[in-house]
């Protein structure tokens, strides 16, 4: 079974779309992993494998995939990267599916030791290898036909960033007729259709901004079998109005949110609840019933 045929699998069996960004940032860590991670950068490194630990711990009984955003572990360095490699097999340990959110893509040489990274689980498997991974494909087709390979050899997902959730996107997103999201999108679509597997969908898929819900049914439109990432949900404006049409059958989506879940300890109306586990556990409840008319 694909990539995509794995996904949907997990889904169900969690009978939710959602998918929860690990994007740790020590300020805003729940006690006693705030005040652990203030006296360096090892210090906080080694913060975020315990906190990360305990957070997944939660999220395993109710969701099928999280995200990390390596950006927030490379800042920390070589420690960082050990605390990276943690988050991912505690992941796979707690049986959820990993999507590295790295957004690499560069010159063919850069994109295969990329590739190898973090999908062929890095030089002599110094790296633990994640099931899918975000990737930047504006510098054309030989700059992401490492990461098409690697995906195919280790049947593994690849997002393409096409249509991103951030404000500005529009500038070069929208430029040109037709639109270079939509030039991208038809590209996708096609180097998608030789790993579509028995569940009908693409192991390629498109990160397509939940904060955009006016543009779904154009881009499934474009690309029909290709697994949509959509991040941006609660901190940053999406919410699950409009996402239908990213969905078929329960299918088609998964959802990401962020700092709404990680963030939870720090609301004014959760504090009644015991610990800040009960409180992403509670957001993690919120998230999970709105976006459960899409399943």
């Amino acid at each position: 079974m694909g990539f995509a045929g794995r996904l949907w699998d997990a889904i169900a069996a969690k009978k939710s779309p959602a998918m929860v960004g690990l994007d740790p940032r020590p300020d805003h860590f729940p006690e006693p992993f705030r005040s652990a991670a203030q006296a360096g950068p090892v210090e906080a490194a080694e913060a975020m494998v315990d906190y990360h630990r305990e957070l997944l711990d939660v999220l395993a009984k109710k969701i099928a995939v999280v995200k990390p955003q390596t950006a927030f572990f490379e800042q920390f360095g070589p420690a960082g990267f050990r605390a990276l490699s943690d988050a991912v097999d505690s992941a796979k340990e707690r049986g959820l599916l990993v999507v590295m959110d790295a957004k690499r893509g560069d010159i063919g040489s850069t994109s295969a030791a990329y590739a190898q990274a973090f999908l062929g689980g890095g030089a002599y498997g110094a790296f633990p290898a994640a099931d899918a991974l975000t990737v930047n494909p504006y510098l054309g087709k030989d700059a992401c036909q490492p990461f098409l390979e690697m995906a195919k050899k280790q049947d593994a997902g690849l997002f393409f960033l096409v249509k991103t959730s951030n404000p500005g996107a529009g500038l070069f997103q929208d430029h040109g007729q037709p639109p270079l999201a939509d030039v991208i999108a038809a590209a996708v679509h096609e180097w998608g259709k030789e790993t579509v597997d028995e569940s009908g969908w693409s192991s390629l898929g498109a990160v397509v901004g939940a904060t955009r819900p006016e543009e779904l049914a154009h881009f499934r439109a474009l690309m029909p079998q290709t697994p949509l990432l959509l991040p941006g949900f609660g901190h940053q404006g999406g919410t699950a109005d409009g996402l239908s049409p990213a969905f078929h059958d329960g299918k088609g989506a998964i959802v990401n949110s962020s700092r709404d879940v990680l963030w939870a300890h720090e609301r004014d109306d959760l504090a009644h609840l015991p610990d800040w586990q009960a409180r992403v556990d509670c957001a993690l409840d919120e998230m999970i019933a709105a976006l459960g008319p899409l399943v």
